[in-house]
């Protein structure tokens, strides 16, 4: 089989174990109101030289991704597949499934991290002419921290900062280069360009980029969302919002009552009780919902969507900041960013932050928005404090839609 000349296969590699964001799947977090993998798969597509691309998952995650994948209009996927043991292997079994559907080999092969969403065209372009000179590019980033190398916490060494790099992805390569490498090492590597290291060949840099991040903490993710903020003209750093923003704040709080499981931020959480409401006393939403009406100058939530009102028994509060968000768009402005805080003694919620924030970034409305969720605690004061309710606070921001 021939090598189509110029051409570019994608491997995008979301197979990981997520350990370090506590067990939620980082590439199916939700960023500027879709999944992270999804932004570096929009990149992949428009990009002119592709010609396929394969989305390696995990087992767990793999009917997830392939929703993502049939939800997003995208025509060059040509496969989802489950990954393997190791990042290589994972990378060796998208590297076979382009292969399988390819009718001619494409010249060059991109592996680019499912969690790093910030990759570009530039960088694509770039990484492209050091493989087509070399053999294998990298993104990479000059170290800008003294390195020191400290075994048992004491320093034994310091490094010459100006010979190091903080290797990012994409990693570009011909073909046959990275074939040959996956063919010969055996060993577990980082990454393929350590495996193309080992076969015996060269690899070079390319200028890679600061905001080329790749999400694996809770933290990252925070920086993620200030970053695309930034790119969209949507916010800046001093937490100021776009010129004409208005901003809407909203409370709400109920006590708790025996009966799980316990519905908040649209989660249903493992808890021996559950909050008591007209609703679905689901305090975070409703909270939320407060925030865009008052920003949108709508008044509050009770005069929008009356405990009077039959309709609303055990309703689902989503629907609260879906027409409210709603009746801004009527008004001309749009959400843009919701930061919340949780105010509870019990139970421990900190590992289900993200859970919600994913879950709210779904709801209609808010799907272009970012979300950031906080846990507080009263430290014992109060009937919060004696764990008898939950409250929750939050801040909406309303973008004025540009005619």
């Amino acid at each position: 089989m021939s090598n189509a000349v110029n051409c570019l296969g994608v491997i995008i590699v979301a197979a990981g174990r997520s350990s370090r964001m506590g067990g939620v799947d980082k590439q199916l977090l939700q960023l500027g109101g879709i999944p992270v993998i999804l932004h570096s798969l929009r990149v992949f597509e428009s990009f002119s030289n592709t010609s396929s691309i394969v989305l390696v998952m995990s087992e767990h995650n793999l009917d997830a991704g392939i929703s993502v994948v049939d939800q997003s209009g995208l025509s060059k996927i040509v496969d989802v597949v489950v990954g393997g043991e190791r990042r290589q292997d994972s990378v060796k079994i998208g590297l076979d499934a382009l292969a399988s559907h390819a009718k001619e080999i494409p010249e060059f092969i991109a592996v680019h991290d499912g969690a790093r969403p910030f990759v570009n065209h530039e960088l694509i372009e770039r990484g492209m002419s050091t493989a087509r000179a070399i053999g294998a590019g990298v993104a990479a980033v000059k170290v800008k921290d003294t390195i020191k190398v400290a075994p048992h916490k004491i320093i034994t060494d310091t490094l010459d900062r100006s010979e190091l790099w903080a290797i990012q992805t994409p990693q570009i390569f011909r073909y046959d280069v990275l074939k040959t490498a996956h063919h010969v090492v055996r060993d577990d590597v980082t990454d393929d360009a350590t495996m193309v290291e080992y076969s015996g060949g060269i690899v070079a840099t390319f200028s890679g980029s600061d905001e080329n991040i790749k999400i694996t903490t809770p933290e990252d993710l925070h920086l993620a969302n200030l970053i695309l903020h930034q790119r969209l003209g949507q916010s800046n750093l001093s937490g100021s919002g776009p010129k004409g923003s208005v901003f809407g704040i909203g409370f709400d709080g109920h006590r708790l009552i025996a009966g799980g499981p316990l519905r908040l931020g649209g989660v249903d959480i493992e808890f021996d009780y559950h909050l008591d409401g007209h609703s679905d006393g689901d305090v975070l939403l409703h909270s939320i919902a407060s925030a865009i009406l008052g920003a949108a100058n709508l008044g509050d939530l009770g005069g929008q969507f009356p405990s009077s009102d039959e309709r609303y028994i055990n309703f689902d509060s989503a629907k609260f900041i879906a027409e409210s968000a709603r009746k801004a768009l009527s008004d001309g402005w749009m959400v843009g960013h919701v930061d919340a805080t949780i105010i509870a003694q019990r139970p421990k919620l900190a590992a289900e932050a993200l859970k919600m924030a994913a879950r709210i970034g779904e709801i209609d409305g808010l799907e272009n928005s970012t979300i950031n969720i906080k846990i507080t605690s009263t430290d014992s004061v109060g009937s919060i404090g004696d764990g008898e309710g939950i409250a929750a606070q939050a801040i909406a921001t309303l973008i004025p839609i540009k005619e």
